[in-house]
Order: C-alpha cells, then sequence, then structure tokens
C-alpha cells in the first residue's frame, strides 16, 4: 500500500492513476491540492477523470470521505467539471 493510500478516497487504483500523473506521495496530493491534481489528472488520463474521482481528491485533500463534502462545494466542483 502506497502512502496515497492513507488518504480517505484513495484505493490502489486511484493511487496509480495520481502516481501516472506525477503525483507519488500523499504529501505531493496536499501540497498541490484537489484542483491541480485533477487537472493533471485530465491531461495524462483524461478517460479516467470523471466527477466521482473529483469528489474523491477534494474529500482526500480535506481528510474526510466524499459523501461527507458540504453541498455547496459539491454543487461548484460538479460545475467545474462540466467546463
Amino acid at each position: 500500500m502506497s502512502d496515497l493510500q492513507t488518504l480517505p478516497n484513495i484505493g490502489a487504483v486511484l493511487a496509480e492513476r495520481l502516481r501516472q500523473a506525477g503525483i507519488e506521495s500523499a504529501e505531493a496530493l496536499l501540497s498541490l491540492g484537489d484542483t491541480e491534481a485533477f487537472r493533471r489528472l485530465r491531461v495524462t488520463l483524461p478517460d479516467d477523470a470523471c466527477l466521482s474521482t473529483r469528489f474523491a481528491l477534494a474529500g482526500a485533500v480535506r481528510g474526510m470521505r466524499w459523501h461527507a463534502l458540504d453541498a455547496t462545494l459539491r454543487k461548484n466542483l460538479t460545475r467545474e467539471f462540466k467546463k
């Protein structure tokens, strides 16, 4: 298990995708933030950069399961995703 997987919402598959996008550690993800991490995933693996992944990253950097994200934040992330 990588240290990325110690963050909420980050399992083996998403951890591998993050590594493919050049994000090698939990520290790197937290330093970049969820917006930049998702941007990198969209560039590197556009078919894997879905809204669920966006929510997962937002929750991971906030230390919570994505289901617990505030409704307003989820709405804003959805709007951002559709751009």
